[in-house]
Order: structure tokens, then C-alpha cells, then sequence
């Protein structure tokens, strides 16, 4: 039986949606009148509490079955039945972990893994539940998009946000309550990460997603996690919160959870909002930015309280700070502070609100630089694996692997991918989606059916289906370029929304005379969405966005969704349409060019920081970024908008400088600078030129040093309309004293030529050890490998030790390599199937997916130096360094 606190929450909540939920609300009335009593509390909850899109997005017979299953465990299984009820709501009912596709697999999970942890006790059962992940999902990198659980399981890959959402899935399946956490940002390298928890016995417990150990409170995370700036879950209610854990706060929908303590050495942040007469500012926001991927990321935010001042703990590192209300705003850096550290009144940090016509001096135009530091280790979870342990993992996750690589090859279907060269990548990653791919590519001889599927993403490969592609060839090319119909008018791919039917769907939804007056002026379908579709922050969740269908059906959506929905109608219409990649402005094709629709941004106040648009480079949970994050970039592209102004940025070392990692542009939207998308540019002979709206804009650079810290350089300037401005980029130099560190590595696992795991302790020694990384056959590891031939004759006087990590045998053969390992003495060669990689280089502070990646042991598992990807002079640099540590 529920209880009479809940049922009230749940009424109130439900019934407080009836306005936005005002087309579908008889429908879901009707189906709430066949349930039971404890059914229609728990439906009514979360169509009370859920984000509003998903009720656009989902069957009603969807949410039911997730609301089916949790009763039955709630009455069937103890661990599930002794939860207090609050838990039981949060933790094992809800439907939504993250921003992930939503499907009925509550009950597969279930039946995957009940007869597997039959008899368990609940600690036992986590475990074995995490050996199943493993068996059936693996890491890869991939873009911001979350695919459900039972895509992951079909296709069997996918990125830490998708591993762990998976994982909590299965672990509510079974009714042990489970958590996604997650630290927006590291502080000491450009990534993110998110990881699961678990609630045994009165506490909750961590585990790597689909990173099985053989007991809890480990992961290569670990130690990572204590110099994280924050780490928090979400959740997408109040109810009940009986637990004693920091509250963040409210952020729209979203209730946040402070862990950074459990994880990590902390201090308070308390910080003073006044206005420009010296008064507190009660109900001002306060927003925590973490200086990653070379842009200020809002990690967290508070409101001020009633004397205008707002709290929270963090780690201990440097961070900026924004607060903004009524479109004035003010920023600076700052850092926690331990009660030791000053009195209270002295940790305030202050800051005035003013507005940005009203401050000048934002806009300097000169260098400023400034050091952030990186929180330091201060470990709070040291537990050490025994060796019997360590043995029996290796040999579970051998096994494991073997599972999973025999599963994936069953499902390649190496003819398919043959005949059809062109979706090659998108039948590697479908695992048992290749039928879907199978039976729309052989359907018949239209040439369509080849050019769609060039017009997708890889990632697609793993959930397309059929009928819905079917529904996009609909259109036709005419007088259009190839590139532009095969992508912006063909493709059913606008952003990274789900991919939906929606051209049949649209054209039923509007009149002949509307689409009539829609192809004559595109500029009206704009206009139409502005004056139909609402949004209500506090009752949604911002990082996902309502479909073209479900946007349209519920009259609802955010601004990202608005903008799909204007390139989605233009497309049904036969215009070619797009979101611009660098400014994600909607566009359509007018007189062969992209233009903006009239009207957009007018009125838009960005008072939340993201009323335009939230910054496109700085997505929530998304991987390190590849070509499939921002779709069909083009160097140079930006607003074509009259009266355009132009930046040329002009750089000394091109090899230097990359979006994203050494440097960004943002633009100031209302209260806040959100960051344009250039990945993928380059300097052509030194030089980027740009072509941008007038507005005021900010350069960041920075130089991360191998202890986390950064060297950062900024710089604010206005662009008018017609001006031409050149800037040279600033690279700080870091001393050679901040390039050694002292950290000890993980003791990781190599295979070896023979095929044996061996631990990375047994293959240093007290010499120094040149521990390699390598991407063979790609530029930046041939630059290596060529640094290294030419400094031969010194390394060999060195006397230390090199270990080449390849990752497939098959790289031996490049010639470059043949030549090292005949040039250079001290070599041994080893491979990396266990993530060996990315866990040293997140030990070291770099990026662990960009090849090579050097670093430098002083002896055993001491890491004093690390590089990763095209870095000029790294083995001339490293040869310096030896030469001091030998000395």
C-alpha cells in the first residue's frame, strides 16, 4: 500500500500538468480509469514529475510497464520490499536515469539476470550484475547522444554515460536501488565521467558501469574522483528525501545531489551577490563554472538566500564564478575555502551585478592571464585488491571479453557492409540492428536508400529503423547541389534529437493552404512555431528536446527543440534546412545560400544564460568530441548575416593550437557567453578567419600542465558590423619545472607478445621507463616515431626502458615502427586490450583518447611526465628529463 503522503504528492504534481498536457490529458485520464488503485498513484506521479517532452515522446502503455514491474518487485522481492518508500520512488520506479531514449526493458533485464543472482545476497548480486554488464557492453567513444539500454545491449558499445545508464538499469530491474553519478567536468583534464551507485544495507555504494570488480568502492575512477571539483546526481522529484545528503538545489525539473565529499577533499564556496549600490541581491543565481575543454562550464547553481548570499562545497580547486538576475551579471575566479583557512566573514567572496552596456571594461580587449589549479590528491578510498581478487577478476573479464567479441563478430554481416561500401561503418556498429539496416538498403533500387544512409551519423547504425528512414524519401533533389539535398533535405538527421517519421506526420498536421504559405515564405514557419509552441523550464529538462512529432502533438518544447522543429518542417516541404553548426541557429536554403529566418532571437533575454540557445560545444555528457558531434561542419561557416563582421586569428605554431583543448570563441548572449562550435578548424598558414555577427565575444587559450593546473589567457572584444579584426592567439609557456609531476600510476594490465596479462609493475623496474602509447599509422604517432629515430643515438646512452603499447598485433608491420625497434635499445612491446590507456593518462592528468600518449616513469609506477596526441619536441623534452633524473 502506498502511502497517503504519496498519493497527495502524486495528485497535486499530476494534476498541476493538466495546461501543458492539454491534448493528451482525456487520453491518459481515460487509461488511469482501468488501473488499479497503487497503479494510477505511481502513473500519476510520473506523468506529474517527468519531464514534459516524454509524454509527447512515449506511450502511456510505456510508462505502465515500468510502473508493473516495480510494484511486482516491491511485493515479491525482500531487498526491494524493507526500502523506505521514498527510495523505493526514486531509485527502483523511475523510468529516466539521464537523457536516455526511453523503452518498455525493465522486465528483459529482469528475466536476464534473475536466475544468475538466484540465492544472492544483495552486495554478491551487485557484483555478478556488473559481470553480466561487462559480458554484454564495452566503452567507445561516440557522440552526445544517449541510446536506450536495450540499444546498448543490441549493439553492444557505447560511452561512460551510456555504460552507466545501462547499468542502473539493470540494477532497478532487480530492485536494488541504483544511481547515475556524475562530475559535469574534471577539474585536472578535459573530460567528463559518470559511474554508478548502489544502496545496500543502509549506504550507498560505487562501481564502475560495466567495470566489474570483485568488491565495492572501486574503479579506475577513483582516484580521479577525489580531485573532481563536483560530483552530483539527479533526480526528478522532491518527494519524501528522508536521506541526510547535501541538496545542490533545484534546477528547472531537476533536484541535484551533492557527492563531492564521499569522493573528495572539499571546501565551501560562499559567495556575496550585490547590486551597484552595495546591496545584497536575495534570489540572484549563482553558477559554478569549471574551466574544461578550454571553456567555463556551469557545473552547478544556486540561489542566493535572503541576505544575497549563496553556498556550496566543492573540491578544492580554482573556479569561476557567474551570478546573474534582472539581465545584469557579474563573473571571477575564486576558490573554496576550509574552515582553517579565514574567518568566515573573510571567505565571502563578493561580487556586483552590472550590465554589460553599463561595463565597459568587460570589453578591454587585452590578454589576461591567470593560473587555475586543479584540486590535488587527497585519496579517500584506498581499499587495494587482494592478489586472489586480482586473479579472479582477470580471469572473469577475460572471459567476458571473449563473450562479448564472439557475440558482436556473430552479429557483422561482412557481405552486407561489402555490397554496401557506403554504410560500411554504420553496419560495424549495428550489432542485431543489421536487419533494420538489411531490409531498408535491399527494399528495392532506389538510389535514395544509399544517399540517406550517407547522410547519417555512425552512431545511428545502432537504433535506426526501417519504417522511419522509409518515411524521409520523400523528397526531391531538382536543381540542388548533392551535398546540400543529400544532407539538409534528404537526411532525417537535424541535430542529435531521436529520429522520428515526422515528414508524413507534418504534412498531415498542417493544412495544403498553410504549407503552401510555408514554401512561399519560409520565414512564417518560424513565425508559427513562436507564436504555437510554449516552454516551461520548471517543467522540463533542458539537455533533452521534445521530437519535430512530439513537439508538435504537446505544443511544447525548448528553444533547441523549437529550432529542430523549423528545419524538420522545411524539410517536409522539400526546402533544405539546417541548425547552423557553429552558432546552432535555425537556417533554411534561400538563393543558394543559408539564411535565418526573420524574426529569430527577437525578444530573447537569455536571462537563464541559455534563452537562445545553450553554448552547442558545451552539451552535457558527451565524449571528448569527434566529427559526429557538431553535424556537417564546414571551416569557416558561421552566420552569413549582412553586416557581418570578420575575425582573423593568427597563430605562430599551427600543430599548436585545437578547438576545444587549447582554445575557444564564445559569444555573450544576454547574461552569458555561450560558446561557438569550430571543431574541426584549422590554422591554413598560420591563420583562422571567421565570419561572425556583430556582438561582443571572448578568446580563451589555455595550457594544461601535467599536475591539472591551467595557464589561461582570455580576452573580451567587440566586433561591429563591417569590422575587420585581427588578434593573435596567446599560448601560455609553461616553466619546465611545471612540466614534472610525482604521481603514481595504476598498476594496470599489458598483454603481452605471448598473449598473458601482465601487470605494469612487473614490466618497470628502479631505470626510467618511456611508457608509449601509440596510434600507428596516424600523424601525430608517426611525428613520434620519427622524434624518436632521429634522437636514437641519445636514447641509447640513456640506459632507461621503453614499453610500445600497440593495440593490435596487425600494427607491427607499419615501417616507421620496424624502424624503432631496430634503431632504439630498451624496447619491449605490448598491447592494450583493457582500457590501459585511458586509465593512465587519467592518472597523468591528459587525454586518453588522443594517441600517443607518452609518459614518463622516474622508476617502478611514478609517473613525473605526460603527453598526449600532436605534441612537437615531446621526445626531444623528455630526453631533457631523463637526463635529470639520471643526474
Amino acid at each position: 500500500m502506498l502511502s497517503a503522503q504519496l498519493q497527495e504528492f502524486a495528485l497535486t504534481r499530476y494534476r498541476s500538468r493538466k495546461a501543458v498536457y492539454g491534448p493528451l490529458w482525456q487520453e491518459i485520464e481515460s487509461a488511469l480509469g482501468e488501473l488499479t488503485e497503487d497503479e494510477a498513484v505511481l502513473m500519476r506521479y510520473l506523468y506529474g514529475t517527468m519531464p514534459v517532452r516524454d509524454a509527447g515522446e512515449y506511450a502511456f502503455s510505456v510508462f505502465l510497464s515500468y510502473v508493473r514491474h516495480s510494484l511486482w518487485l516491491r511485493a515479491n522481492v525482500p531487498w526491494c520490499r524493507e526500502l523506505a518508500e521514498d527510495m523505493f520512488i526514486h531509485h527502483v520506479l523511475y523510468y529516466r536515469i539521464n537523457t536516455e531514449e526511453i523503452s518498455d526493458c525493465r522486465q528483459f533485464f529482469y528475466e536476464q539476470l534473475q536466475d544468475r543472482i538466484q540465492g544472492m545476497e544483495p552486495e554478491q548480486a551487485v557484483i555478478e550484475i556488473n559481470y553480466w554488464c561487462a559480458e554484454h557492453v564495452v566503452y567507445e567513444s561516440t557522440d552526445g547522444r544517449t541510446v536506450s539500454p536495450m540499444t546498448l545491449f543490441r549493439c553492444g558499445k557505447g560511452r561512460c554515460g551510456e555504460e552507466s545508464t545501462f547499468t542502473v538499469t539493470a540494477f532497478r530491474s532487480v530492485g536494488i536501488p541504483a544511481r547515475q553519478v556524475y562530475t559535469p567536468r574534471w577539474a585536472h583534464c578535459d573530460d567528463n565521467h559518470a559511474w554508478v551507485e548502489v544502496y545496500l544495507q543502509g549506504k550507498w555504494h560505487f562501481l564502475g558501469a560495466c567495470e566489474p570488480e570483485e568488491a565495492l568502492n572501486r574503479g579506475w575512477f577513483t582516484v580521479p574522483a577525489n580531485r573532481a571539483v563536483l560530483i552530483h546526481s539527479r533526480m526528478f522529484s522532491d518527494f519524501g528525501l528522508s536521506s541526510t545528503e547535501e541538496r545542490i538545489g533545484r534546477e528547472g525539473l531537476l533536484c541535484y545531489v551533492n557527492h563531492t565529499a564521499f569522493y573528495a577533499r572539499t571546501g565551501e564556496l560562499a559567495v556575496a551577490v550585490k547590486d551597484e549600490s552595495g546591496q545584497p541581491v536575495p534570489g540572484a543565481s549563482v553558477a559554478v563554472e569549471i574551466l574544461n575543454m578550454a571553456e567555463y562550464y556551469p557545473a552547478a547553481t544556486v540561489k542566493t538566500d535572503g541576505s544575497g548570499v549563496a553556498r556550496l562545497m566543492i573540491g578544492m580547486g580554482d573556479v569561476r564564478i557567474r551570478a546573474w538576475k534582472d539581465g545584469a551579471f557579474a563573473e571571477q575566479q575564486a576558490s573554496p575555502t576550509t574552515a582553517t583557512d579565514f574567518s568566515a566573514a573573510a571567505s565571502l567572496i563578493e561580487l556586483t551585478l552590472r550590465r554589460a552596456v553599463e561595463d565597459p571594461g568587460r570589453e578591454a580587449d587585452q590578454w589576461e592571464r591567470t593560473r587555475l589549479r586543479a584540486p590535488k590528491e587527497h585519496p579517500l578510498h584506498p581499499d587495494e585488491e587482494t592478489a586472489e581478487q586480482a586473479a579472479r577478476k582477470e580471469q572473469r573479464l577475460q572471459a567476458a571479453v571473449q563473450m562479448r567479441g564472439q557475440r558482436l563478430a556473430a552479429l557483422y554481416d561482412e557481405q552486407l557492409a561489402a555490397a554496401y561500401p557506403e554504410a560500411a561503418e554504420l553496419i560495424r556498429v549495428a550489432g542485431e540492428n543489421t536487419g533494420e539496416l538489411r531490409t531498408f538498403l535491399t527494399r528495392d533500387d532506389n538510389p535514395k536508400r544509399r544517399q540517406l544512409l550517407n547522410s547519417l551519423v555512425v552512431k545511428d547504425g545502432k537504433d535506426l529503423r526501417s519504417e522511419i528512414l522509409e518515411d524521409h524519401l520523400s523528397c526531391e533533389q531538382g536543381s540542388l547541389p548533392l551535398k546540400i539535398y543529400e544532407r539538409f533535405l534528404l537526411s532525417p538527421r537535424i541535430w542529435l534529437e531521436e529520429l522520428t517519421p515526422y515528414r508524413s506526420y507534418i504534412r498531415q498536421y498542417f493544412s495544403q493552404e498553410e504549407q503552401e504559405r510555408f514554401v512561399q515564405n519560409p520565414d512564417q514557419i518560424w513565425q508559427y512555431i513562436t507564436d504555437i509552441i510554449d516552454y516551461d523550464s520548471d517543467t522540463d529538462y533542458p539537455t533533452i528536446c521534445a521530437t519535430p512529432i512530439g513537439c508538435l502533438k504537446l505544443r511544447h518544447g525548448n528553444p533547441l527543440a523549437q529550432k529542430i522543429l523549423f528545419a524538420a518542417i522545411c524539410r517536409s516541404l522539400n526546402i533544405p534546412a539546417r541548425l547552423n553548426p557553429v552558432t546552432q541557429a535555425p537556417e533554411y536554403w534561400r538563393d543558394g545560400a543559408f539564411a535565418v529566418p526573420a524574426g529569430f532571437g527577437a525578444g530573447a533575454t537569455a536571462e537563464s544564460g541559455a534563452a537562445i540557445g545553450p553554448g552547442v560545444y558545451a552539451q552535457e555528457a558527451v565524449e571528448p568530441q569527434g566529427e559526429d558531434q557538431a553535424p556537417y561542419f564546414s571551416q569557416g561557416e558561421g552566420l552569413r548575416a549582412d553586416g557581418s563582421a570578420t575575425l582573423v586569428l593568427q597563430v605562430m605554431e599551427a600543430s599548436e593550437w585545437k578547438y576545444g583543448q587549447t582554445w575557444t570563441i564564445s559569444k555573450l548572449e544576454g547574461i552569458r557567453f555561450n560558446t561557438l562550435n569550430y571543431a574541426g578548424s584549422s590554422f591554413e598558414q598560420g591563420d583562422l578567419e571567421l565570419r561572425l555577427d556583430p556582438a561582443i565575444y571572448r578568446l580563451i587559450t589555455t595550457r594544461r600542465l601535467p599536475s591539472g593546473d591551467q595557464l589561461v589567457a582570455q580576452r573580451v572584444f567587440r566586433l561591429a558590423s563591417g569590422q575587420r579584426k585581427t588578434v593573435e592567439l596567446l599560448l601560455a609557456q609553461a616553466d619546465e619545472a611545471d612540466l614534472l609531476v610525482n604521481r603514481r600510476l595504476s598498476d594496470v594490465s599489458l598483454q603481452g607478445e605471448s598473449g598473458e596479462q601482465i601487470k605494469l609493475s612487473r614490466l618497470t623496474d628502479e631505470r626510467p621507463t618511456l611508457l608509449a602509447f601509440l596510434g600507428v599509422g596516424a600523424e601525430p604517432t608517426e611525428h613520434v616515431l620519427n622524434e624518436m629515430l632521429a634522437a636514437a643515438s641519445r636514447w641509447n646512452e640513456t640506459n632507461a626502458r621503453m614499453l610500445l603499447v600497440l593495440r593490435d598485433p596487425a600494427e607491427r608491420g607499419n615501417a616507421a615502427f620496424g624502424k624503432v625497434l631496430k634503431t632504439l635499445s630498451g624496447i619491449e612491446v605490448c598491447y592494450d586490450t583493457e582500457q590501459a590507456c585511458m586509465t593512465a593518462a587519467m592518472d597523468m592528468g591528459v587525454d586518453g583518447t588522443r594517441l600517443p600518449v607518452l609518459i614518463l616513469l622516474s622508476g617502478g609506477l611514478t609517473g613525473i611526465y605526460a603527453c598526449a596526441g600532436y605534441n612537437v619536441g615531446s621526445v626531444e623534452l623528455m630526453l631533457r628529463q631523463l637526463t635529470a633524473v639520471n643526474e
